[in-house]
């Protein structure tokens, strides 16, 4: 008989998993490793495939081959959940804990898709909040209780079985392989992303490497804690959860940064450049909120003004009908300069007798002085016979004058 195990035999081993089921995981599957091999021993003595009545005659109920193994492996016996009281304990707890699950990983998600959005923050907190709290209530709910009785109700067999199913769908040497190799990475790698991932956001680049390493020790150390009290899974389950949102969020925002140059964007003191420029028009850092233009002359005109692409440099209105809001007018106008609220002499609006001005407060300065270029000499023109005698000095003799008559 081959070592895959199908039928009762199958069967048997899934009722044993049942009633080891609190132990912890990897302690798990080490055991049920060392079952399914004495099932497949077991079988085989047998001239044909066995019956479930025939594995029970010869190794005793499920629950009392898992017993003999609690006995033999030094594991404390199974507290079984007494009375309705427990089963309410049970699904309050699982109840809080699906909120935890949930609820909290939902915002955290929120905010880490919506990076440097209004809100990211909020969102971000209200998240761990929710999380804190509900997994903090599944505890108190669950008191003096073994976490057990969580699957001792309805909800938590029906869960259990569920994901049994798909456990069950992986080849046994995977799952022991994912035990003993795949969880440690995970305990590092969330614990890395976790630390790290935050101080990215608000520290430097030294606190970030510092806190990435603490944050892994810190992840192992609750990984170990988890396994001997069960009741750590409220907090850790679903931060699990936002750790497998998270985790690969920033591996793919590395591999994009790496190939494009503008994740790791840091500036001269090692933080985090999150520069995001103002709306509107701005003139070396300060706000632009009107323009007087002036011609050559320097007297003041009006302009329309309108950028490289033909689009308005529109700027928010700013006079009395603005802030009355009167008529059907738009709120932005490129016609310069724009009409304002005239002050009073004491400085101050009067927004019932309210007086618009486009006169600029200021005297513009002198005009700079243009550069002139001189005209090339030019060539000088063939003079025109004219019809009457013209006169010619001759230089060097005082007082003589010739006259000259055109000939025809």
């Amino acid at each position: 008989m081959n070592s895959t195990l199908t039928g009762a035999v199958a069967i048997y081993l899934a009722q044993v998993r049942s009633e080891l089921s609190d132990l912890p995981p990897g302690e798990l599957e080490d055991v049920l490793q060392d079952v399914s091999g004495h099932l497949t021993e077991v079988a085989g003595e047998f001239e044909a495939e066995p019956m479930l009545e025939d594995l029970q005659a010869r190794l005793g109920t499920p629950r009392q081959y898992a017993d003999e193994l609690r006995t033999a492996a030094g594991y404390p016996p199974r507290t079984e959940p007494v009375g309705q009281d427990a089963l309410d304990a049970g699904w309050k707890a699982l109840r809080w804990g699906l909120i935890a699950g949930t609820a909290g990983p939902f915002f955290v998600a929120v905010a880490i898709f919506s990076w440097s959005r209004e809100g990211t923050p909020f969102f971000g907190l209200l998240g761990l909040g929710i999380l804190f709290v509900a997994a903090f209530l599944g505890v108190r709910a669950l008191g003096a209780n073994n976490p057990q009785i969580v699957l001792d109700t309805p909800q938590g067999a029906r869960g259990a079985a569920a994901i049994r199913g798909w456990i069950d769908q992986i080849p046994p040497n995977v799952r022991r392989d994912l035990v003993a190799i795949g969880q440690p990475v995970w305990w590092v790698a969330r614990g890395m992303i976790g630390a790290g991932g935050f101080f990215a956001l608000f520290g430097a680049l030294s606190v970030t490497v510092v806190a990435a390493f603490a944050g892994a020790a810190v992840s192992i150390w609750i990984g170990r804690r988890t396994q001997q009290d069960r009741r750590w899974l409220w907090y850790v389950v679903p931060l699990n959860v936002v750790a497998a949102i998270a985790v690969p969020s920033f591996l793919a925002a590395a591999y994009v940064g790496a190939s494009f140059g503008f994740l790791t964007n840091y500036d001269g003191y090692g933080a985090r450049s999150t520069y995001n420029p103002p709306n509107g028009l701005v003139l070396d850092g300060n706000q632009v909120t009107n323009i007087y233009p002036f011609d050559a002359q320097g007297k003041q005109v009006e302009v329309r003004l309108y950028d490289q692409d033909g689009n308005p440099i529109n700027l928010d209105l700013q006079d009395c009908a603005a802030i009355h809001d009167q008529g059907s007018r738009g709120t932005t106008s490129n016609l310069f300069p724009q009409a304002v609220v005239s002050p009073d002499e004491d400085g101050n609006v009067d927004a019932r007798n309210c007086k618009d001005s486009t006169k600029a407060p200021f005297v513009p300065p002198p005009a700079p002085a243009t550069r002139t270029t001189s005209p090339e000499p030019s060539a000088s023109p063939t003079p025109k016979p004219s019809a009457g005698p013209s006169t010619v000095k001759p230089s060097g003799t005082p007082g003589v004058t010739l006259t000259v008559q055109p000939t025809r």
